[in-house]
């Protein structure tokens, strides 16, 4: 963590305090501030090797889509948790693989169309 990183998370440390009661304050000892400080603190999972967040224009409206990627690092119960939270096959995730792959092939016939008539010419 770079030292602008750690400014700002102390800034959001102390700020945090300063919100609080002094009633809440006085009575909290310092391994509880301590586990305070530790949980305001940036994780590291955030930093994925793979990390696309793109906002797309659509119909007078605006979507986002968001790609991360890297080593999974969470448990066995974490994954399943996530996989029933989160399944794969929604109509909207087809939808939108349908979408893709529509507009990738479309871009793929265009092009060969424009190919070939290139070569004919």
């Amino acid at each position: 963590m770079g030292i602008e990183e750690q400014a700002f998370a102390a800034a959001k440390v102390h700020t945090l305090f300063e919100r609080l009661p002094p009633w809440v304050t006085d009575t909290l000892t310092p391994q509880q501030q301590a586990a305070i400080r530790e949980a305001l603190a940036e994780p590291e999972w955030k930093l994925h090797p793979v990390n696309i967040r793109v906002s797309v224009p659509f119909l007078e409206r605006r979507y986002y889509v968001t790609i991360v990627g890297g080593e999974d690092k969470r448990s066995a119960a974490r994954r399943d948790h996530d996989r029933r939270k989160y399944p794969l096959r929604t109509i909207a995730n087809i939808f939108f693989v349908l979408g893709i792959a529509t507009i990738l092939y479309t871009i793929l016939l265009i092009g060969i169309a424009l190919h070939s008539a290139i070569l004919e010419i």
